[in-house]
């Protein structure tokens, strides 16, 4: 259930519902190991990757910090339960980052740490707080999974296959999703406990600042005259910028998780940047579009994790200015 200290609060300049840090969540997640040795195109959404403060920065090191590799992830989660709703999220996690000091750091702030790159997410009001609580560069895309989440007691499925799709999109368009793959659980053997407690490493992820939409401001003026408010699952893309938010400070802060019921599983990852023709022209056209939604050349581990029932956490973080 959600965390009783998390406060939703609907105010007449927020385009959502309003719902500060902690949070407290239950889902099925799936993880997708990862290790790079350069971030690859296509890592960032163009709006976070254009401002030189924030996630994206290819300049300026010393303000937005180095890619230094180490284990990343990329995490599929099917949310139940959230102070906001349910609703299903995929991001990546490339690795390790330096993270920049100056005379505001707060003391002991680690010489590294975890980052969200991109982050996809079938909910308006996710969006907006994520963005808000913790500089997380959330942004909307359409899901679409093979099989339902696993009910208590019951085994998984054989396989499921996800794919995601632009928000603009809709079933049955022709429109390829810009990423796709397909986990087969490792059902021949019984699942097991598994906390983020008992890994050998650090759960803590540091996030710069996120910049806000150009036309942010106009839009949540637009948004918050309307007699009745945008759906929170309308992924309409013209209605974007209102839930794009920005921030100042950076975030620092661990995700907790706990997975009573938790296997490996077989990963593989599908070409999604494909025409639908055999031209090589119209394939890459296809590829060129696909990355500027996900990087089209990551390829992760053939072996992942699927966590039926996990308790995710994400506590109020500590943030400072550079």
């Amino acid at each position: 259930m959600a965390d009783s200290t998390s406060t939703s609060t609907a105010t007449a300049v927020d385009p959502v519902t309003r719902s500060l840090a902690p949070w407290s969540t239950k889902a099925e997640c799936y993880w997708l190991f990862l290790t790079l040795s350069r971030l690859p195109e296509g890592v960032y959404d163009a709006l976070e990757s254009g401002d030189e403060r924030c996630v994206g920065a290819k300049k300026n090191e010393d303000q937005v910090g180095k890619f230094v590799g180490g284990l990343g992830v990329i995490m599929i989660v099917r949310y139940r339960d959230t102070p906001v709703g349910p609703y299903d999220e995929l991001m990546i996690i490339p690795g390790n980052f330096t993270i920049p000091t100056s005379a505001n750091t707060p003391p002991k702030i680690p010489k590294k740490a975890l980052r969200i790159a991109r982050i996809y997410v079938s909910q308006r009001t996710t969006t907006y707080n994520g963005r808000l609580n913790w500089n997380i560069p959330k942004h909307l895309a359409r899901f679409d999974f093979s099989a339902p989440v696993t009910p208590a007691g019951s085994s998984p499925p054989e396989s499921l296959t996800v794919k995601v799709f632009t928000p603009g999109s809709k079933d049955g368009d022709g429109v390829n999703p810009f990423f796709a793959c397909t986990l087969k659980p490792w059902r021949w053997v019984p699942s097991v406990p598994v906390s983020s407690r008992w890994l050998p490493l650090s759960t803590v992820l540091a996030q710069p600042p996120v910049p806000e939409a150009p036309g942010f401001k106009a839009a949540v003026d637009v948004e918050v005259k309307k007699s009745v408010r945008t759906d929170e699952y309308d992924i309409n893309p013209d209605l974007e910028e209102s839930i794009l938010a920005g921030t100042e400070d950076w975030c620092l802060f661990p995700i907790t998780s706990y997975a009573p019921r938790a296997r490996g599983c077989w990963v593989t990852v599908h070409e999604t940047g494909k025409g639908g023709s055999n031209s090589e022209v119209g394939d890459q056209a296809a590829n060129q579009e696909a990355v500027k939604s996900w990087p089209q050349d990551v390829r992760p581990w053939s072996i992942g994790a699927w966590m039926e029932d996990a308790e995710l956490g994400i506590p109020e973080p500590l943030k400072w200015k550079l």
